[in-house]
């Protein structure tokens, strides 16, 4: 099958499709920029781009078919539809970075897009950040929280920068405190950050000073 010319709108929403990689509704849609009316609908469900069904409150939902994800891998090495907007024209050259990036890494869509989620960071941060600070609730296990929920995986390092903003509630010298005496733990590093160029002002400001090292990134093994 030609690789299908669409819309803007169209292609939009497969490429939102794709990013989420999970079923939507209309209404879901409508909060990321594109919408699918009938029209646009039946079209690509003519087209086998997406498998739409009607769900709850007679809602349309929205899967992106096998097809529907080649047409997007195609479509991140073609070129802006004619008459794009500018908007249209710098995502365009987005994908095509993206492109470049799977290819180098010798990477496909569904290796990026199709992961499992992780559970939500914002989520996490918000209950911990609400989370009232007391002589019952130990700072070293917010820590931990906060941790868990910004590492991809255990052992992976995050910075202080990070920490210090999800844990509002903890003052500064107890987070400071705390941490000296966590990364003392087995499995818990407390480093600089050897290449001084990634440092942001905020990293070098949030740093936790060890001794006369101030350390930049924090990890947890799986202990």
């Amino acid at each position: 099958m030609d690789h299908a010319q669409l819309t803007p709108i169209q292609s939009a929403a497969l490429f939102v499709l794709l990013a989420e990689s999970r079923e939507l509704s209309n209404p879901e849609l409508k909060e990321f920029g594109p919408a699918l009316d009938k029209q646009a609908r039946d079209h690509l469900n003519a087209l086998g781009l997406v498998d739409s069904r009607i769900g709850a409150r007679r809602a349309w939902f929205h899967t992106l078919t096998d097809r529907g994800w080649a047409w997007c891998a195609a479509e991140l090495v073609s070129e802006p539809p004619k008459r794009s907007t500018a908007p249209t024209k710098a995502m365009y050259s987005v994908l095509a970075g993206l492109a470049r990036y799977l290819d180098d890494e010798d990477l496909r869509l569904h290796e990026v897009f199709g992961r499992p989620r992780r559970a939500n960071h914002e989520d996490t941060v918000t209950r911990i950040a609400s989370e009232p600070v007391s002589l019952t609730v130990d700072p070293r296990d917010q820590i931990a929280a906060a941790y868990h929920a910004r590492a991809a995986a255990a052992g992976d390092f995050v910075l202080v920068t990070d920490l210090r903003a999800d844990l509002p509630g903890i003052s500064d010298e107890i987070f400071d405190t705390t941490m000296v005496e966590f990364q003392r733990e087995p499995g818990v590093s407390l480093i600089p950050q050897e290449d001084q160029a990634l440092l942001t002002p905020a990293d070098r400001a949030a740093a936790v000073v060890v001794g006369t090292q101030p350390c930049h990134l924090f990890a947890i093994e799986e202990i």
